[in-house]
């Protein structure tokens, strides 16, 4: 079976003597949506960072493994090799080409008009401008904010439309995978629903751009993991040596709970919803 994203001894930190987070294996397959959930601070954005290339916490060693494939027809690209390449425009036009992201804070251009900031990614990958409007105004129209000028700027908006224009951002380009940190988190329950529904549609509907793109996305929200998500990967917080009162992140085979035919499985069997609720929100460590 292909894998987006095939991961095996990965270890993470930001000090070079303090591993945040402990990947032992975890393989991602495409067309999923994943949720990564976990206590604060245990390493959930850190996996983000390290996957969409925007921050090289990884501490290499010989028997570690970080692989990317676009589609399931091509080669496998190792990630490892792209940070040794971090000065070249080669990186960034990686990032461009392949993956889209949305932010809790949402990064927002000030400068650019509300349709500026939508339209400018697709437009870097070299779409026309006209059909970049056209695109950034179906994505306004699903999330609600078909009343928006494309003159209007950033500022004059509340912090619930800037956080669906993040969204609509993110959705306009092309992209394999889309990164979410926290991408509903200053949103009311029903937005919130309503926009990972959107979501949804763009990664399983047979008329989507987006057809078969996976999202990984960070998320302290159970309810939205066990609703939307095909794969919940659970961080699990393990006492450092040393220092017991303090913990770090690993993900291993008990952390992946993978959704089949509507019913959840895990290492320890079959799980309702509620049963998966418990599970998640009461087994952290």
């Amino acid at each position: 079976m292909n894998y987006i994203f095939d991961i095996k001894n990965l270890k993470c930190a930001y000090q070079t003597d303090k591993v945040v987070l402990d990947v032992k294996q975890l393989q991602i397959p495409f067309g999923k949506i994943v949720f990564v959930v976990g206590e604060s601070g245990i390493g959930k954005s850190t996996i983000l960072e390290t996957l969409g290339l925007m921050n090289n916490t990884i501490i290499s060693e010989p028997d570690t493994l970080l692989n990317y494939r676009a589609t399931p027809v091509s080669e496998d690209v190792n990630i490892l090799d792209l940070w040794g390449e971090k000065g070249d425009k080669r990186l960034s036009r990686f990032r461009l080409n392949n993956f889209s992201f949305i932010f809790q804070q949402t990064n927002l251009m000030r400068n650019f008009t509300a349709y500026e900031n939508i339209a400018i990614t697709r437009m870097l990958q070299g779409k026309s401008r006209g059909e970049s409007i056209t695109r950034t105004k179906e994505a306004l129209t699903a999330l609600g904010l078909s009343q928006i000028d494309h003159k209007r700027e950033v500022f004059e908006l509340s912090g619930g439309q800037q956080q669906r224009l993040a969204f609509a951002r993110a959705i306009v380009p092309d992209f394999s995978v889309l990164f979410g940190d926290e991408p509903t988190g200053n949103l009311d329950p029903v937005t919130a629903e309503k926009v990972m529904t959107i979501l949804k549609n763009q990664l399983k509907d047979e008329k989507s751009n987006h057809r078969d793109a996976t999202a990984i996305i960070v998320s302290h929200s159970i309810d939205l993991a066990i609703e939307f998500g095909d794969l919940i990967v659970k961080i699990h917080s393990v006492p450092r040596e040393n220092n017991p009162d303090r913990y770090y992140g690993v993900i291993d085979e008990k952390s992946i709970y993978d959704k089949r035919d509507g019913v959840w499985f895990s290492h320890a069997g079959k799980h309702s919803d509620n049963e998966l609720q418990l599970v998640l929100k009461y087994n952290g460590k």
